[in-house]
């Protein structure tokens, strides 16, 4: 696990699975297919998902993003950006990004990482009771690019 602070928020970068029952409020897949077609459809037709389990009071699932749909970065922050204000909504003081499902989808792990930070760094400029966000991946490549992003947290976020 890796621990830093964004603004006034500590965010833990932790790779593998967590206990979400203490967090108020999680993002994850609703559903990650083997296989998704811009459209959201299944490739092959054979419809078999992974359902991503939680145990948190309040789930918010990402949006169906795959590597061909050109508006992907955006999609992320905007996801990102409306969870953030739903923890607000709930009063929650700890939330969490799992990412796994769109990891699954082969989202360039660094555009997940710099969209989710730079949601996390815009959020963090406004008063919030949100003090611990935990990014929960699923892949030392998507552990790196958040370690990235995060350091270069100015770059970033023109």
């Amino acid at each position: 696990m890796v621990q830093h602070t964004v603004g006034c928020i500590g965010v833990s970068v932790i790779l593998g699975q967590i206990d979400d029952s203490e967090l108020d409020l999680v993002v994850k897949a609703q559903d990650i297919p083997l296989g998704i077609t811009p459209g959201g459809g299944t490739v092959g037709g054979f419809g078999i998902t992974i359902k991503e389990a939680s145990r948190a009071d309040n789930v918010i699932h990402w949006p169906t993003i795959t590597i061909e749909n050109p508006g992907r970065r955006s999609a992320i922050y905007k996801a990102a950006s409306d969870a953030l204000d739903s923890a607000e909504k709930v009063q929650a003081t700890r939330m969490g990004f799992f990412t796994m499902g769109l990891e699954v989808a082969r989202l360039p792990s660094w555009e997940i990482a710099e969209e989710i930070v730079k949601a996390i760094n815009d959020y963090s400029k406004k008063e919030s009771l949100l003090n611990k966000i935990m990014v929960v991946v699923s892949s030392p490549t998507q552990m790196s690019s958040f370690q990235y992003a995060i350091t270069n947290i100015s770059i970033i976020s023109d």
